[in-house]
């Protein structure tokens, strides 16, 4: 049993849940002529769907870290720290995608009327929770990758 491992799991499990809960914060912000307005990462980015599939798995995958407590280095430690490593780069490349190009169309809505399209160039800045995403897919591949190389004799 390793200690290393249950931290290193934990840590997963806890980067997992952030990459499921991230994209409920505003993500994006954008000033109209109207004022400014802020948009969730479901707000915006439709593709983020995929980014709390991906968070759970990775918090199960921590959690069977947690549970298992492989040594690291040793077969079951590489084969979840390899599974967490490929959750991680979907996270990254999924929230990477979503946070650097953002699908945003205003829209204005006017009581009678047909909702259009405001033509204009429309400034959209990216907020501190989309970074966040990114950086806690990251952290939990490198957390798995901790897991895939070997520990020293103390643990």
């Amino acid at each position: 049993m390793s200690t290393r491992a249950r931290v290193i799991g934990a840590a997963i499990v806890a980067c997992g849940l952030l990459l499921a809960a991230l994209p409920l914060l505003p993500w994006y912000a954008a000033t109209l002529p109207t004022g400014t307005v802020s948009l969730s990462g479901y707000g915006a980015g439709g593709a983020s769907w995929i980014l709390p599939v991906i968070g759970a798995a990775m918090a199960i995958t921590g959690g069977l870290v947690a549970w298992w407590q492989p040594l690291p280095g040793t077969r079951t430690a590489r084969v979840l720290g390899g599974v967490t490593v490929l959750w991680a780069a979907l996270g990254v490349a999924w929230a990477a995608l979503v946070a650097l190009a953002p699908r945003v169309d205003v829209v204005a809505v006017r009581a009678g009327l047909p909702d259009a399209p405001l033509m204009g160039d429309w400034a959209v800045t990216v907020m501190p929770p989309a970074w966040a995403c990114l950086a806690a897919a990251a952290l939990a591949g490198m957390a798995g990758i901790l897991l895939v190389t070997p520990g020293t004799r103390s643990d």
